[in-house]
């Protein structure tokens, strides 16, 4: 906050202040880079198990940690916006007259005073967030199991996204992503032609076009079993290996698919960038899947009886 008395110091009492606040910037980004080496760390370590009945403690920490990020990156932004205000008044100390000049130094300090405010509580959240993980084995997630997320996907879609153990076993299935359940895999998307490219490059590594296909193309299906974790680990994955991003923007994506329960994590998976992420979600959200060319996906259900 700017104690204004005369505009012979207003320079002086500018520059304090900006040393004061890029001081507690720098904290904040303290703060921020201690939360996302927990999350990276975490996402290295948390394995999927069985199912379990009981309240899982990896969907609270990886929940918690979402949360966390986002408040410390509102602080750097506020914070941020309260320089870019000083550079504004520094700038107009040389033209403004005296009354229009205290006008803006007390929109400026009631600006501070909200910002500060709001930095101050989300930072208590943040320290005690920070405190709690201090304190965590990790190791104790290998040992924990994760409940299946319940599917939402509408009856409509099933029906009409469906290929049965007799379809998938009839011969090659291209630029289509398999999830069954019967079979426990899934099974990601691919072009014959570069399965025949990666056979013949590699013919001492691969049997046949199945073995290829088998060993590059196909994940059991418990590597999905808990779905909100999956979808965590796919998008920081996407970003970071394909799309070659910061850890930061890695870690904003997982954040915010984490909770979108209508997306399978699978998907994000045979996406091969965000661009295509993206175009899956748009049409997600509107309701016109079939509008989305890049591959097909099908659900592996067993024949009915009759």
């Amino acid at each position: 906050m700017i104690n204004y008395s005369d505009k012979d110091n207003i320079d002086k009492l500018i520059l304090l202040e900006k040393n004061s606040l890029q001081a507690t910037i720098d904290i904040q980004k303290t703060l921020n880079k201690q939360i996302l080496v927990f999350m990276k760390n975490f996402i290295g370590n948390i394995e999927i198990s069985a199912d379990n009945d009981g309240e899982n403690s990896a969907y609270m920490y990886l929940s918690k940690s979402t949360t966390v990020l986002n408040k410390s990156n509102t602080n750097i932004s506020n914070i941020g916006k309260l320089l870019e205000l000083l550079d504004n008044l520094q700038e107009a100390t040389e033209t403004l007259p005296q009354s229009k000049l205290i006008s803006k130094i007390e929109a400026y300090n009631k600006k501070f005073s909200t910002t500060i405010d709001s930095t101050y509580k989300n930072t208590k959240k943040i320290e005690e967030f920070i405190h709690e993980t201090s304190m965590l084995d990790l190791s104790t997630f290998l040992k924990e199991n994760s409940k299946p997320e319940k599917s939402v996907k509408k009856e409509n879609e099933e029906q009409t996204n469906t290929i049965t153990s007799t379809d998938l076993e009839s011969g090659f299935i291209e630029k289509t992503l398999i999830i069954s359940d019967i079979q426990k895999k899934v099974i990601l998307p691919y072009k014959l032609d570069k399965i025949e490219d990666i056979l013949l490059a590699n013919s001492a590594k691969y049997k046949s076009l199945q073995d290829v296909i088998d060993k590059l193309y196909t994940r059991p299906i418990k590597y999905y079993k808990a779905p909100a974790i999956a979808r965590f680990k796919e998008s920081y994955r996407l970003m970071r290996k394909k799309e070659h991003s910061s850890i930061l923007k890695a870690l904003s994506l997982a954040s915010e698919l984490f909770m979108n329960y209508n997306l399978h994590p699978a998907i994000i998976t045979a996406c091969k960038n965000i661009d295509q992420l993206d175009i899956y979600l748009a049409c997600l959200e509107d309701d016109t899947l079939d509008e989305f060319k890049f591959f097909d996906i099908k659900y592996e259900v067993a024949p009915k009886l009759t």
